[in-house]
């Protein structure tokens, strides 16, 4: 059995728990958000020591830009949870020009609660510390933050999907061990193995639209996870969804849906705690096979969910043939490509492109995995990383491979879909693909958000603007789809609407550079340029991204503030030998400063490079003033938005 330290500290009338994260004041808990409990830990570990003010900033805020405001703001929420007065206790010592030193007395100890990640035997996978078990009490610990008041509950909804992927893989690893091993009555391994059964819709004792999203989610994605286990009957979704909301006997159940097993789960929300007990139950005998609690905090899932994984999948590899361990590793891969993908960040996707590969090169017939490779390389070019001649050409070589294997693969032909519309220009063949990964697959929420993108390109903004809805409702916990609704928005010429639906994102998530670029766009639309300028600015900070920077210096231009927009075509300029520049967003500055012969000069070198964002050329704000020049409708000849 692998077992996790979780190292406590003392100090003061306070009690720190590493790996539970949660701070104590004699016995209680202390409210504290997510980034100041980190600030907190780094302090309390390196006691008695000064941390430099960079070295905090890399610790709580890695691969983000923040201002060293964002540090000092959560330094003084600290002191104020610690109690600290001027005149009173001192647990934080400011170092002037330097950093922060703990300045009380630390009594590190190992504390007796351990993570069970496996267990020899395959009969129990435990996520309950230590403390509760010794007293039998199964009611979750409330962390400092669970026990803080819950005022937007939406927010909540955002930092779920790892809570979803951990919940699935336990559950399924859980399934999958007992289903692989055979075992019966009481859990005897001699007794014949289970080789059907049926997912029931989890239920919440609170029904809400966040909790009874995830309550879908888990048990779909159980469903699927479970359908991976080969000769193992599973009962499809659409036909457990009418035993929704309703207190049916198993046994019935189970008789009429003609299956050996069924797994029920039941979800409590406390505050930012989530708990779910997952129960399997053998209906032949009348018996509980398993059942496990799983109580958890939001933010802190991703830290145990890998280590989870793998040991899971371990114990499962070693109950199959050699073809069944191909397939379920392959998938376990594919599972982890798509969570680094689905962060969008640099790291993320190159990540991402590492675990396709593996997939691919432990089962080279493994099609998802290629549609993966695609979308990684597809969103490197998106995001400024590589430039479209080095990652489209990737992008469409594993796309049409996945379609090769498997023609009816949704994700492929919404991958190619993408490539069509943003590399080959090619309209017909674009819909085409989007309407083809939509008749097979209509759950799929990417092929909506970029079937979207397409639309509005072409003008058919009503039909873009439902896509783009129908992206949100399918992927409630994503910020990617909600902020895509305000980028077609603002495309669409609804700048009020933008607003509204980038704020929301901001709202919840102010490191969301993406929802700020769309703010600030919509503001200057509307003519309400220092608000757009800020945006920008803050959306720089965040970013680093010369995209938000070619932003930012149209923004100045339209504004009157040449020299500042001047000052920023020659940073973007400086940039070029670092990373890519889009000569598109460059082509927008000199639009912005009224001089349209640089303008059209940038625009050519675009079309030359086949930059990804002239096919918005037609519908975006910032080329108007260009619009009735000749050269402008040559232009989108060239691109084929013109017949």
């Amino acid at each position: 059995m692998e077992q996790r330290e979780n190292n406590t500290y003392e100090f003061g009338r306070f009690q720190l728990i590493s790996a539970d994260r949660v701070l104590l004041r004699e016995g209680e808990p202390v409210a504290l958000t997510p980034k100041v409990f980190d600030i907190l830990l780094a302090l309390v570990e390196n006691g008695g020591r000064v941390v430099e003010k960079d070295d905090l900033m890399k610790r709580v805020w890695p691969n983000t830009f923040v201002e060293e405001g964002n540090l000092t703001q959560n330094i003084s929420l600290l002191r104020k949870a610690l109690g600290e007065t001027p005149n009173g206790v001192q647990f934080i010592e400011t170092v002037p020009r330097r950093g922060y030193r703990f300045a009380g007395a630390v009594r590190p100890q190992l504390s007796g609660a351990t993570l069970n990640l496996a267990s020899h035997d395959g009969n129990q996978i435990s996520t309950v510390d230590s403390s509760t078990r010794q007293t039998g009490d199964l009611n979750p610990v409330m962390t400092a933050e669970s026990a803080a008041p819950v005022t937007n509950p939406s927010g909540l909804r955002r930092r779920m999907p790892g809570f979803i992927a951990l919940a699935t893989l336990v559950v399924i690893a859980t399934v999958g061990i007992v289903y692989l091993t055979g075992f019966g009555k009481a859990g005897n391994a001699s007794a014949d193995s289970i080789q059907s059964i049926a997912v029931l819709p989890f239920v919440s004792e609170v029904s809400d639209s966040d909790t009874n999203y995830l309550n879908e989610k888990i048990s779909e994605s159980l469903i699927n996870s479970l359908s991976k286990l080969p000769q193992l009957r599973v009962v499809p979704r659409s036909v457990v969804a009418g035993y929704r909301d309703k207190d049916l006997d198993p046994r019935r159940i189970a008789k009429e849906l003609n299956v050996r097993a069924i797994v029920t789960g039941r979800m409590q929300r406390h505050g930012d705690m989530i708990s779910i007990q997952a129960d399997l139950i053998d209906l032949d005998n009348v018996a509980q096979l398993w059942g496990q609690r799983y109580d958890h905090k939001l933010s802190d899932v991703m830290l145990v969910q890998e280590d989870i994984s793998r040991d899971i999948f371990e114990n499962l590899r070693l109950k199959l043939n050699v073809e069944e361990k191909k397939q379920l590793e392959s998938y376990r891969l594919y599972l982890k490509g798509r969570n680094a993908w689905n962060k969008r960040t640099e790291d993320g996707l190159l990540q991402g492109i590492k675990f396709f590969e593996q997939a691919i090169e432990i089962d080279p017939n493994y099609a998802p995995a290629y549609a993966g490779l695609a979308d990684c390389q597809n969103m490197l070019v998106v995001y400024g990383i590589r430039q479209p001649k080095e990652g489209f050409p990737k992008a469409k070589e594993a796309a049409i491979k996945a379609l090769e294997i498997d023609e009816k693969l949704a994700e492929a032909h919404a991958s190619l879909a993408f490539i069509k519309f943003r590399w080959d220009w090619d309209r017909a063949e674009t819909e085409r693909e989007f309407q083809e990964a939509i008749k097979l697959k209509p759950s799929y929420a990417p092929a909506h958000q970029w079937y979207s993108s397409f639309l509005v390109a072409v003008e058919r903004f009503d039909e873009a603007i439902a896509e783009a809805k129908r992206t949100d409702e399918l992927d409630p916990l994503s910020f990617v789809a909600s902020s895509h609704l305000a980028w077609i928005y603002y495309l669409s010429g609804q700048s009020d609407n933008a607003i509204e639906q980038a704020k929301k994102i901001v709202d919840l998530d102010p490191t969301s550079f993406p929802a700020r670029r769309y703010l600030g766009l919509a503001y200057e639309q509307k003519g309400m340029y220092p608000e757009a300028i800020a945006e920008f600015e803050k959306g720089v900070k965040l970013s680093g991204s010369p995209l938000m920077l070619a932003l930012l210096g149209h923004a100045y231009a339209v504004s009157g503030k040449r020299a500042q927009a001047q000052q920023v075509l020659n940073d973007l300029q400086q940039l070029q030998s670092q990373r890519y520049v889009s000569p598109y967003t460059v082509a927008a500055i000199y639009a912005g400063l009224n001089d349209p012969e640089q303008a059209f000069k940038w625009l050519d070198k675009a079309v030359d490079e086949r930059d990804i964002w002239l096919m918005n050329l037609k519908v975006d704000p910032a080329f108007a003033r260009l619009r009735t020049n000749r050269r402008f409708s040559d232009l989108l000849a060239k691109i084929r938005l013109r017949p």
